[in-house]
């Protein structure tokens, strides 16, 4: 699911995408791809835009999809949502700086969170052969072999989302969610996490290690040279505010380059779009609901504004009113 993973967890230091290169996988698509994916996404409610209003009576309820990734061109859209942070009663997002502190602790406390902390590393459980690959990968990202060997595969998978050219600093961590909390304290506005980031941790390490390795074998042949060009496809889909375009390419490619046969492709898709999104949407709503005040601002991962199952159309089941705001 590693594109996925990217959109949900990846850290992207400034400027890095220009220092990386990258081409738009969009220019790659034959007719027939762009016309199916054109076709899939048709009928989704709310498949554009990064900024929308919801209103029931007097609350409004601004509603902003975010990048957890640095990029300059945030800083113009941060100041132009300015004034709609300093004039909230609360701003919520996933997860605050604070909470997310507090898991990172907790993480080093229980490493068993993250790590294989006893039975065989993934050394034995992935093959020779495939375990060559994810140590190749992982010595070109500076993550040395032994270590990876004792990581829980979805954590592997996330630093194995990172291309190789992109390096960690603290800058990587000032993306939209951590401009607008900044923002936010700056003005004396409190600022709420959505969930208990723990939460999802917990939610990735449910299935048993050797599906996780299981799962990690069907998405192995995603991971590999073209990692900068789905990073420039990716972050350029947030900023035309296209991500669910994004999202039904990456599922394409998915299908079509895993090892799994059809239904069982299909099936761990569907998982973690209901793991990582669905499920999450539904928790969140009722904590915006029950959020006092007549101006929230809900900032969360633009992924979680589209569909169905999105934010957005919970909200307006719940019987507000959306309209799409500028950002």
């Amino acid at each position: 699911m590693r594109a996925f993973l990217l959109l949900l967890l990846c850290l992207l230091p400034s400027g890095v995408l220009a220092a990386c290169g990258g081409s738009d996988l969009r220019q790659t698509l034959s007719p027939e791809d762009r016309a199916r994916i054109t076709a899939s996404i048709a009928d989704i409610p709310f498949k554009e835009g990064n900024h929308w209003i919801a209103t029931k009576g007097t609350r409004r309820v601004h509603v902003l999809g975010t990048l957890h990734t640095n990029d300059p061109r945030m800083e113009q859209i941060t100041e132009g949502l300015a004034s709609l942070i300093t004039g909230a009663n609360a701003l919520l997002i996933e997860a605050t700086e604070a909470d997310q502190a507090a898991m990172q602790r907790q993480m080093g406390k229980t490493p068993s969170l993250y790590l294989i902390t006893e039975g065989p590393s993934l050394i034995d459980r992935m093959g020779e052969e495939d375990w060559a690959r994810v140590a190749e990968r992982s010595a070109a990202r500076g993550i040395p072999a032994w270590m990876a060997a004792k990581m829980r595969p979805w954590f592997l998978s996330v630093s194995l989302s990172l291309p190789p050219c992109l390096k960690q600093t603290e800058q990587a961590k000032n993306g939209m969610d951590r401009r607008l909390e900044a923002l936010a304290k700056e003005s004396g506005v409190t600022t709420m996490s959505l969930e208990d980031p723990l939460t999802v941790i917990e939610s990735l390490n449910a299935a048993p290690l050797d599906e996780q390795v299981r799962q990690m074998h069907a998405t192995l042949s995603m991971t590999g040279d073209g990692d900068a060009d789905e990073f420039h496809t990716m972050v350029g889909s947030y900023f035309r505010e296209e991500v669910r375009y994004y999202l039904a390419m990456a599922e394409q490619r998915f299908k079509a380059e895993t090892s799994l046969p059809a239904p069982e492709a299909d099936a761990l898709w569907d998982e973690a779009m209901q793991m990582l999104i669905r499920e999450r949407n539904r928790e969140w709503v009722p904590v915006i609901e029950a959020t006092a005040g007549d101006r929230i601002v809900v900032a969360v991962g633009a992924l979680h504004l589209p569909g169905q199952a999105g934010v957005l159309n919970l909200l307006a089941k719940a019987g507000y009113s959306l309209e799409r705001g500028a950002f």
